[in-house]
Formats: C-alpha cells, structure tokens, sequence
C-alpha cells in the first residue's frame, strides 16, 4: 500500500471541479448531549471523535440537526486539538468512540484491526477514486472521504498590490524578493504558527514529495538504503524555512499559535501565511470581505517544478467493536445524503464524492488550488506514507532548530535518528 499513495496523481486532471492534520489552535470542545424528543424507543447514545476545531461550531450544528431527525439518537461529538494523544487515550481507557478520525494510508493501516469494512455502503460507489486508495487495507474500504486539501502560501492581495508586487512569485528566489518588497512597503511579510507542528510537518513533506520518485525514494529511505540527508531537495527546504522565520517574527514564530497566526493575517497585519484551503472558514470569520488567494510554495529556483501538495487528508472511520454499528452507518448514509448542506455548504470543504458539487462559495482559496488541480501542478502529500510518528517528531525537532538550539547538520541527524527509530517499530 506504501506506493500507492503517488497513483493519485495520475488521476487529479479527471477530478476537476470535484476536487478541494488540517487544522489546528486552541483546543475547544463540542459536547453534544441532549436528546431532542422521544418517540418511545430505546435511546442510543453515538460518540464521535475528531480534529478539525475551526469547523467545532458546524459539526455541532449538523449532530443537532441529526438528533432533531432521529429523537432516540444522541450523538456526543468532540473535536479537539490534540487529537492524535486523546484518541490513543480513549482507546487505552476503553472509552472507545463510535466514530472517528483517521488519515489515509500508514495511518489507516495502523488502525484497520479497529475499523469496519465499509466497501458495500450505498455511498461507497460515489466517493471519488482519488480518495479510494488512501482508505483501502488488504481489499477493504474503511472509510467516509470527506474532502479534498490543498496547502500553499495564502495571500492578501491588496497589500501585495500596496507593495507594488504585480506577478505572484514562481520561484524561491522570487518569493525572497516579494517578501523584501513588502518589508520595504512597510507590510510584515510573514506570520508563521511555529508553535503548532502541522505547519511544520507540511513544510517538511516539500523535499519528499518533490523526488522524482516519492515512492521510491521513501522505500529507501525505510530499508537504510538512504538518509534524509540524501534528499535532493534538503536544503531548499531549510532555506523555506527559514524564509517564514526571517521575514515573519523570527523567533517569536515559535510562540504564534494557529489562531494568531489567523488573526494577524484576517486583520491585515500580515500579507502571507503558510496554510491551506482549511482556514478559509475562520478567516472569513474574522473579515468576511479581505481580498485574498493562494499559491504554491516554490521550493526551488525552476518555476516548472513549482507544485501544489494537495490530497484526500481524512475519513469517518467506524470503530467495529461499537455497539451501534447500524446507527453509525445510517449516520454516514444521511450525511452523504445530506453532504452538500453539511460538507460543501457548512464546513465549506471541496467535496470527495462525486456527486456532490464545488459551488463559489467555497470561496478563493478552493479556488486557486482547483486550478493547479486542473493544470496537473500538485505534488502529493508524502507525510502520509511516514512511518507512523514523524509526523509528532519532526516537529519538535524542526522547532529547536528555528530557535537556534541545532544547526541544519545536528537538525538532520536528530530527524534521521527518529526516522530509524520509527522505522524499527
């Protein structure tokens, strides 16, 4: 399942309109526990576990409206932050969710002894066949795509234009020189949330998702039979980062949150931020009229090589061992049903099935990212074929760089000395 994972790419120029860890900050919970109504039968109480808190409000607004259609149904939904450490704790504990969370590929793998095989869902046969590989174990379909993702560096136009910046960059070198025109405007180029690991993971998945041969070069990589180090484009990804960091807020990066990070770019403190179509909800939030897009990153100097990371990041997953397994399906069966009010509409996520419909409201961001879709300009999310636990490691180790405490040669080798130890697990 490993090389599967770059096949996608064959097929994103056939997704067109139908395409769209992910989003982080403060933690907040949605607790929903009431029951609306009681027609008689016997109440099932649905424990939904996920991340993505910047849609916290409009997942529980979609278990209410649930809930006022089925009376006997409650449907506990929380989306946290630390997603990853509370789902492993819940099961630990026992207190299993009915429904949850997970990446694709080595992630759903990881957790397939767990998942009910969904490959004979009515909705199954709808969903896109980008999504179907990532949620595929042994044969078995484990799970409900939800959307297509994208991440780049978003934008504020109208203070590019203050700048006098008329072409968006294609290059590293020309990113350089955006960033200095806008210093030079007076406009802070950058707001990077160093503090959270996402932005840091995504960053780092450039040079692996940049090798001619992702696939390949990660099987090495696995065997011993080449290090981090080795990657072709190593060093452009250090020059990326420090880019954020130089013409952001240095090393107070590490203290900016996701919600800063929002907050100073909704408002117009800042012109760019490295993020993804995700954010378009909470920044419209904060200014529903700021006039922005997004572009690919350019790791390197060849506008040619200048791609868009975009994939299916996530799926439902049904945890067999739940003692109401048919409410859960018929949950998931009325959520495809109902997916364009909820997915599209609500959680403004560029939808994984095919008959559900990008609509302009999704808004610039799914936008943009729609046409290096068409024009085949992507890369794929590599970080999904890591040995489980880099995406947790390298993020720390990635931060104790940014703030002076390795250099870029004791950096690689603390990220190649976890890269062996996950591997051996």
């Amino acid at each position: 399942m490993k090389k599967k994972l770059f096949a996608m790419l064959t097929v994103f120029t056939m997704l067109g309109a139908l395409v769209a860890g992910c989003g982080g900050g403060t933690e907040k919970n949605a607790d929903v526990k009431e029951a609306a109504g009681d027609n008689g039968g016997e109440k099932v109480t649905i424990k939904l576990l996920q991340n993505k808190i910047e849609i916290t409000d409009k997942v529980k607004a979609m278990v209410e409206d649930y809930m006022a259609e089925n009376p006997n149904v409650i449907i506990e939904a929380q989306v946290v932050k630390d997603y990853n450490t509370i789902l492993k704790t819940r099961f630990a504990s026992g207190d299993e969710p009915d429904i949850f969370y997970s990446n694709g590929y080595s992630i759903m793998e990881s957790w397939s002894e767990n998942l009910l095989d969904l490959s004979n869902e009515p909705w199954m046969e709808k969903a896109s066949p980008l999504s179907i590989e990532g949620m595929t174990v042994d044969g078995k379909k484990l799970g409900f795509p939800l959307a297509f993702e994208g991440f780049g560096v978003i934008y504020n136009k109208d203070l590019f234009a203050q700048a006098g910046i008329e072409q968006l960059p294609a290059t590293f070198t020309e990113l350089k020189e955006t960033a200095e025109k806008l210093k030079a405007a007076g406009i802070e180029p950058y707001t990077e949330a160093y503090q959270e690991s996402f932005p840091l993971y995504h960053l780092f998945n450039l040079p692996f998702a940049y090798e001619s041969d992702p696939a390949a070069s990660l099987d090495k990589l696995k065997n011993g039979e080449m290090k981090i180090g080795d990657l072709k484009y190593i060093d452009n990804f250090f020059d990326v980062l420090g880019l954020g960091a130089d013409y952001g807020k240095g090393l107070e990066s590490l203290g900016v949150n996701y919600d800063n990070q929002i907050s100073n770019f909704a408002t117009g403190k800042t012109a760019m931020m490295h993020q993804g179509v995700w954010t378009i909800d909470p920044i419209q939030k904060v200014n529903p009229d700021l006039n922005m897009g997004m572009f690919a990153l350019p790791l390197t100097d060849n506008p040619e090589e200048t791609r868009m990371p975009v994939s299916v990041p996530g799926y439902y997953v049904v945890n067999k061992n739940s003692k109401h397994v048919d409410e859960v399906l018929k949950f998931l069966e009325w959520l495809h049903q109902n997916g364009q009010k909820y997915i599209v509409d609500s959680f403004k996520f560029i939808p994984a099935f095919t008959d559900l419909q990008t609509t302009p409201e999704l808004g610039p961001l799914a936008m943009d990212m729609s046409a290096y879709v068409e024009n085949g300009k992507t890369v794929p999310w590599a970080f999904s074929a890591w040995p489980v636990g880099i995406k947790e490691d390298s993020p720390k180790i990635l931060q104790a760089y940014i703030g002076g405490q390795t250099n870029k040669e004791q950096t690689l080798q603390e990220l190649q000395n976890a890269w062996d130890l996950r591997v051996k697990k």
